[in-house]
């Protein structure tokens, strides 16, 4: 079916030149693999399409009425190229963005919100994956991500911070040093239950591997745990400004430095990037120089 259909193109285009050297300039192929294409569909149709002579072609009736729904094939054809394209360079229709509940309140949302309202033929879809989002199966157009990596545009920075309830820091060795670490109970926001964290302080970097009897690759519990007592959490200003700033949580080993976290802009490579994902990330870049 497909290589008919082909076939039917070429064949229109013929009729439309007159000639198989026409359709040929036309498509961009060789004379004779014109010629290849109509002996191919006339024999699969069983009917003699053309009347050949040395001066010109004419149709069969057979010719006459495929050459109409020819027509008929390719203005379909050319009509969903033409939408597609339309779609790819107008900021309409729906924009897929992936990115955290927390992302979404704190940076998403009124980083765009001015920006939605003046296109309000675009519809969001948020979708909750993360830095877990597939952009192709998930028909992602733009994902908005925490990571200590550089990907993608960076928009922000976000410090990271050791975090544990009074509670615990109250019943516990005192913490000073990032050595230390390894005596106490650690809280894991992650998939794996042991984790290196480095330190730095004064120009030093100090290097900690530490072990986790609980560990959640969900940030709220994660906080959870540590609010009730669990243990020490590296986690980031972000996700723990409304514990740490209601005392529920208090920042250990304040005078070192762990690697920053980066907002960034993910979106699929240039050739297939449309123009509102693109204006989309434009949108965050202006909102984060303010």
């Amino acid at each position: 079916m497909l290589d008919n259909l082909r076939s039917m193109a070429v064949f229109a285009s013929v009729v439309r030149h007159g000639s198989f050297s026409g359709a040929a300039k036309e498509l961009g192929i060789t004379t004779s693999a014109v010629s290849q294409q109509i002996r191919s569909l006339e024999t699969d149709l069983g009917v003699s399409l053309l009347h050949r002579s040395t001066r010109k072609l004419s149709l069969s009736e057979a010719g006459e009425s495929l050459y109409a729904a020819a027509l008929q094939m390719v203005k379909a054809a050319e009509q969903g190229r033409d939408s597609v394209i339309h779609l790819k360079d107008e900021i309409s229709g729906s924009l897929r963005i992936a990115t955290t509940p927390e992302l979404t309140k704190a940076y998403l949302l009124p980083a765009l919100s001015t920006w939605l309202a003046e296109h309000e033929n675009l519809t969001l879809n948020l979708i909750s994956r993360g830095n877990q989002a597939d952009m192709i199966e998930d028909r992602i157009d733009v994902a908005l991500i925490m990571s200590e990596n550089n990907q993608g545009t960076t928009l922000t920075t976000i410090k990271q911070v050791l975090v544990a309830s009074p509670e615990y820091l109250n019943s516990h060795e005192k913490i000073e040093t990032p050595k230390q670490l390894s005596n106490h109970q650690i809280v894991l926001a992650s998939e794996k239950s042991s984790e290196s964290l480095e330190f730095r302080k004064n120009g030093e970097k100090t290097s900690v591997r530490v072990h986790s009897r609980l560990y959640s690759n969900d940030y709220n519990t994660a906080l959870y745990l540590a609010s009730a007592g669990y243990g020490v959490l590296k986690t980031n200003e972000l996700v723990a400004k409304e514990l740490l700033a209601s005392g529920k949580l208090q920042v250990v080993l304040p005078e070192y430095e762990l690697p920053v976290l980066r907002i960034s802009a993910v979106t699929a490579n240039k050739e297939q990037m449309t123009a509102k994902a693109q204006k989309c990330v434009e949108a965050l870049q202006d909102y984060f120089k303010k």
